[in-house]
C-alpha cells in the first residue's frame, strides 16, 4: 500500500547555539535559557573545547571575553578563519566605545556588557539570528546573480558569433549584387533611360551603403565584450549621410526628413551610423501614411548624467506607451507585419550598440500620435 506525499514542508531543523564561558554557573543559565526558546544550545568551558566543536553545524557563537587560555576576541578570529559566515556575539564585563569597537573589529556582529539581563541576551540573539539570515539570503541572491550573468555572457557570445558568421555569410551575396549592378551601369548605361539609369545607380549607392554596414556589424561582432574605441564623431554629417542613405534604402514616400544642428560626441562612427540609419528609417516608415509624413532630428538638453541627448521624433502611427519596453527586444514588433515590413531587429541593434557606447536609447509615444526616440551619448 502506498502512502500519499504529504502536503506539509520538512521542518527546519533547529538552530544551533554554542555558549563558550568559563563561569559554569553563568554558562549554564544561559544554555538553560535558550534551550527553553527553542533552540539547540551546547556549553564550552573553554575556547580550545570550543574550536574542537564540529563549528560548520554552528549558527551561532556566543563567547564571554576573559577566559583563561584563548580570549573570546581570538576565538572569533579563528571560528572564522574556518566558517567565515559564523555570526558571534561577545559577552564583555568591560563594557565602553572602545569594547564595542573592539569586539566589532573581532568580527562580532553585536555585543553584550556584562552584567546582562537574560531577557536582554535573547534579544541580542534574535537579532543576531535574524542578520545571519539576511545575510545568507543575499550571499544566495549573489550567487544567482552571477550564475545568471555567467549564462548571459555565454548567450552574448553565442548572438556575437551568429552575427559574426551572418555577416560574412552576407558579404558575398551583397557583393554580387552590387557588381552585377556596376556592370549594369558601366556596359548599358548608356541605353538605359534617364529614370532607369538613375535606379541602377541607386542600387549600386546602396549595395556600398549594405557593405559598409555588414563590415561594421561584423566588426562589431568580433568585439565581443571589449571597451569600444570611441572618438569624435561630429552627427551632423553622420544624419545628414544617414538621412540620405536611408532615402535610397526606402522609396520616396514623401517624408520630409528635417536636420537641426547636432552635437559631437564620442563614438564609433560606423556604429552609429546603424543607430540613425535605423532610427530614421523607423520614422519614415511609421509615418509614411500620414497626409504630411516627417520626421524631425534635434539635440536635447544635456542631463544630469552629463549625457548629450539627441531626440529623433516623427508624426507617425506611434506606440501604446505601456509596451515601450518591448521595442528595443530582439524581433519584437509592435503592428502587423501586412501593415509594415521589417523583422523587429533594428531597434534592438540601437540598444546595444549605444548601450555599448555608455549611453542610453528610450521612446515615448502614443497611438496615432508619433513616436520620440531619446539617444543619449557621452560628449565629445
Amino acid at each position: 500500500m502506498t502512502h500519499p506525499m504529504s502536503d506539509h514542508p520538512e521542518p527546519e531543523p533547529p538552530t544551533r547555539i554554542l555558549v563558550v564561558d568559563d563561569e559554569p554557573l553563568q554558562r549554564q543559565a544561559l544554555v538553560d535559557v535558550l534551550r527553553l526558546e527553542g533552540y539547540e544550545a551546547t556549553g564550552c568551558e573553554t575556547a580550545g573545547q570550543a574550536l574542537q566543536q564540529d563549528l560548520a553545524s554552528i549558527d551561532l557563537l556566543v563567547t564571554d571575553l576573559q577566559m583563561p587560555d584563548i580570549d573570546g576576541i581570538e576565538l572569533i578570529r579563528r571560528a572564522q578563519e574556518r566558517h567565515p559566515d559564523l555570526p558571534a556575539i561577545l559577552v564583555t564585563a568591560h563594557a565602553s566605545i572602545e569594547s564595542a569597537v573592539d569586539a566589532m573589529r573581532s568580527g562580532a556582529v553585536d555585543y553584550v556588557p556584562k552584567p546582562f539581563r537574560l531577557s536582554t541576551m535573547i534579544s541580542t540573539v534574535e537579532r543576531a539570528l535574524a542578520l545571519q539570515r539576511l545575510r545568507r539570503r543575499n550571499s544566495q541572491l549573489q550567487q544567482e546573480i552571477r550564475r545568471q550573468f555567467d549564462e548571459l555572457l555565454v548567450v552574448n557570445q553565442e548572438l556575437d558569433a551568429f552575427a559574426a558568421r551572418l555577416s560574412h555569410d552576407l558579404r558575398g551575396p551583397v557583393a554580387n549584387m552590387r557588381g552585377i549592378l556596376q556592370l549594369v551601369a558601366e556596359e548599358h548605361g548608356a541605353a538605359l533611360s534617364a529614370e532607369m539609369a538613375e535606379l541602377v545607380r541607386a542600387g549600386v549607392r546602396s549595395g556600398d551603403t549594405a557593405l559598409k554596414m555588414v563590415r561594421d556589424l561584423l566588426d562589431f561582432a568580433r568585439l565581443g565584450n571589449r571597451e569600444l574605441t570611441l572618438e569624435p564623431v561630429a552627427l551632423g554629417p553622420l544624419v545628414e549621410q544617414a538621412r540620405s542613405d536611408v532615402r535610397a534604402l526606402h522609396p520616396p514616400q514623401g517624408c520630409c526628413v528635417q536636420l537641426h544642428p547636432l552635437p559631437t560626441v564620442l563614438g564609433h562612427a560606423g556604429l552609429l551610423h546603424q543607430v540613425f540609419v535605423n532610427l530614421l528609417g523607423n520614422g519614415v516608415k511609421y509615418s509614411a501614411a500620414r497626409p504630411h509624413p516627417e520626421v524631425t532630428v534635434r539635440a536635447g538638453p544635456v542631463g544630469p548624467d552629463g549625457l548629450v541627448r539627441v531626440l529623433v521624433e516623427d508624426n507617425g502611427v506611434g506606440f501604446d506607451p505601456a509596451l515601450a519596453s518591448r521595442l528595443f527586444r530582439p524581433f519584437q514588433r509592435l503592428h502587423t507585419t501586412g501593415s509594415f515590413t521589417g523583422e523587429g531587429m533594428g531597434l534592438a541593434n540601437v540598444k546595444r550598440i549605444v548601450e555599448r557606447h555608455g549611453g542610453t536609447v528610450t521612446a515615448e509615444g502614443r497611438p496615432g500620435e508619433g513616436a520620440v526616440f531619446t539617444v543619449a551619448l557621452r560628449p565629445a
